[in-house]
């Protein structure tokens, strides 16, 4: 049963991971690029850059969105341009990428849209946001109390 920690439970202070935990929400490392001759159904993962980037685990969230400045410092390729969504800033307008989002910890590869966001001009830890439409499929236990919080496919 795979299962990643969205916070490390590496640190010995349970104050400290539900002040962690509180601050910037349930986070896990991902690897963010396009492989054009990715094929998720042969169950392989993608050709994408090594670096890890944090991604907020975010149930508010219906969908998957990448930062807009890594996604144009990674080249990925934009499908629309000037698009219009809503989130909690409101109505806005963006470009949606194409790309894949690995996280190796659970073997599984995000394919597909994602939704433009302001992450890194906003001032924000995160440079992606994993959504509902990813989670469904998974079981996210979270312990406020304790400040731990796990995803795993079981």
């Amino acid at each position: 049963m795979p299962t990643i920690d969205c916070v490390s439970p590496d640190l010995p202070d349970m104050g400290v991971r539900r002040a962690l935990l509180a601050e910037a929400g349930p986070t896990i490392p991902v690897q963010i690029g396009h492989d054009p001759g990715f094929d998720e159904y042969a169950d392989l993962k993608p050709v994408v850059p090594p670096d890890l980037y944090p991604a907020l685990v975010d149930t508010g969230a219906s969908g998957n969105s990448i930062d807009n400045e890594l996604a144009v410092a990674l080249g990925l390729p934009v499908v629309e341009y000037a698009v219009t969504v809503s989130g909690s800033v409101g109505e806005h307008t963006t470009n949606v990428y194409l790309a894949h989002i690995h996280i190796a910890e659970l073997s599984r590869t995000i394919a597909g849209r994602f939704t433009g966001v302001a992450l890194a001009a906003g001032g924000q830890l995160h440079r992606a946001i994993i959504g509902r439409s990813f989670l469904q499929d998974f079981v996210l236990h979270y312990d406020g109390r304790t400040g731990l919080v796990t995803l795993s496919d079981d």
